[in-house]
């Protein structure tokens, strides 16, 4: 049972490798993720503290979770397509968990119930939950320091006292606070409470605290700093900060939590009359049949991408723009998005007479039934570095007639601020939203379409008040040519 689950894992691990290997880098190069080290030997110590139930519960092999098995390939092969990462690595452990399924059965899963599904904690998702966290924080921030009477202008998530400047930024979200509390909270509940409700209350508290917490650690930070004088004072040691005051919260939560612990009961189940007794035939015949049935998504996808071979990207003109536009000389552009993976890209300059200097962006990518860095997370719409985005969002256009959505960003550098506008254009549509763009990139893929797909994006100044940013690019968006029909006409 145990060689067979074994090998399982093997399979799953060669076959899923990408899933893996990127699964394994974001633990190392993220610092929210680096406690996915230690989810294994929780489990093995849960395990241990099950192992009289190991030892009395004989396995029983189920052939009904094989039912559960196309469906999960079908998922994951959809999340392939969407370029969806979590989902393919959370699929890929449901998947394995019902190999376990198949193999143990049902009773004896249940009685295993907690350190099976802490095998979930090995998917590095969450990410998706910074902006709101962000936005969180930033309002706690805020309304502390109104209720602490001192003077505060925000920008999104930029907040000035008269001692500096401070940024939410992705890093002080509390992201890693979260779901390192999370763990620890579902761990502390399953080893110290028997009762369903005692461990839920405390699951609920060992999440709604730290987003809390964390907003008051970004407060005192601040405040400290009106205190002292100088925002530079306590940038330096904030992340410091952040740790001690991590490490307090935690204390505190395992205070909170042994003032009603309740030792669960690891004893042995007593057998149920007339236990079924395990059927080798029946072990070996249902865990190979599961491993065949996950395989299908992979085989399948493996058959799409055979069908948009990655061959040398030909060479083609960037979109055309109708006069008065005209290309600019300058310098060079201050602001390009910063990409990845892309088959070609054009950075050019335009300018109307009269006007300020349109800078547009268009990065071309053939795709790929997964892993097409087109919808990647990692593209951003401007150098981290040298830009903050100081509000986002999204905005709807009338062009010629025709109504169009955009993404919309603010973003400052130095002294200077940009509105950024930004779209996809796949299969002959464009799309502003990331999972739209998704949507449409797996139709393509799947009913074999336009191979090339693109994403544009278009910067204007903001400092000049007579010549709003939103006039300039809407005028140059009416002058370009239509995106779709570019990209329709690219070579194949």
């Amino acid at each position: 049972m145990l060689a067979l689950i074994g090998v399982a894992s093997i399979v799953f691990a060669v076959v899923f490798e990408h899933d893996v290997r990127g699964g394994v880098r974001v633990w190392i190069d993220s610092t929210a993720y680096n406690h996915c080290f230690l989810i294994l030997p929780l489990i093995a110590f849960l395990l241990w503290e099950r192992r009289a139930v190991l030892l009395s519960v004989s396995p029983r092999p189920a052939l009904w979770p094989l039912l559960l098995m196309p469906l999960l390939s079908a998922v994951w092969l959809i999340a392939a397509v969407l370029d969806i990462q979590e989902g393919r690595q959370l699929t890929l452990v449901a998947m394995l968990e019902v190999v376990i399924l198949v193999a143990l059965g049902p009773r004896l899963v249940w009685l295993l119930l907690a350190p099976l599904l802490f095998l979930f904690f090995l998917v590095p998702s969450g990410a998706f939950l910074v902006p709101s966290l962000q936005t969180i924080t930033a309002d706690i921030v805020v309304a502390g320091l109104h209720t602490l009477h001192i003077p505060v202008f925000s920008d999104g998530y930029m907040i000035e006292i008269p001692e500096g400047t401070f940024e939410i930024a992705e890093a002080c979200a509390g992201l890693r606070f979260l779901i390192a509390s999370s763990v620890f909270g579902c761990f502390f509940a399953v080893v110290m409470y028997g009762s369903s409700i005692r461990r839920a209350f405390f699951i609920i508290l060992s999440v709604a605290v730290p987003i809390f917490a964390n907003g008051l650690r970004a407060l005192g930070i601040i405040v400290l700093a009106h205190l002292e004088g100088s925002a530079a004072a306590v940038e330096a040691d904030h992340i410091l900060y952040g740790w001690i005051f991590f490490t307090l919260v935690i204390l505190m939560l395992i205070g909170i939590g042994m003032t009603f612990a309740q030792k669960a009961d690891r004893r042995a189940p007593v057998p149920s009359p007339g236990l079924w007794r395990s059927s080798p035939w029946r072990l070996a015949v249902a865990v190979p049949a599961a491993i065949l049935l996950a395989l299908a998504g992979p085989a399948y996808a493996a058959r799409l991408n055979a069908l948009f071979p990655q061959s040398p990207f030909p060479q083609t003109r960037s979109p055309l723009v109708d006069p008065p536009w005209q290309a600019a000389s300058d310098a060079g552009p201050v602001w390009r998005p910063s990409v990845i993976g892309a088959d070609r890209e054009f950075l050019e300059e335009f300018q109307e007479p009269g006007s300020g200097i349109v800078i547009r962006f268009v990065a071309l990518y053939r795709l790929r039934a997964t892993g097409s860095w087109l919808t990647t997370n990692e593209n951003r719409l401007a150098d981290d570095h040298r830009w903050r985005i100081a509000e986002y969002g999204r905005a709807e256009l009338s062009l010629n007639g025709k109504k169009m959505a955009v993404t919309s960003a603010e973003i400052v550098g130095a002294q200077h601020r940009r509105l950024v506008w930004s779209f996809y254009v796949i299969d002959g549509r464009t799309a502003a939203g990331l999972m739209e763009t998704k949507l449409l990139q797996a139709r393509a893929v799947l009913f074999e379409r336009v191979p090339v797909a693109g994403f544009v994006a278009i910067s204007a100044s903001m400092d000049d008040p007579l010549d709003p940013a939103e006039r300039q690019l809407t005028r140059f968006l009416t002058a370009s040519q239509p995106f779709p029909e570019y990209f329709d006409v690219l070579p194949r």
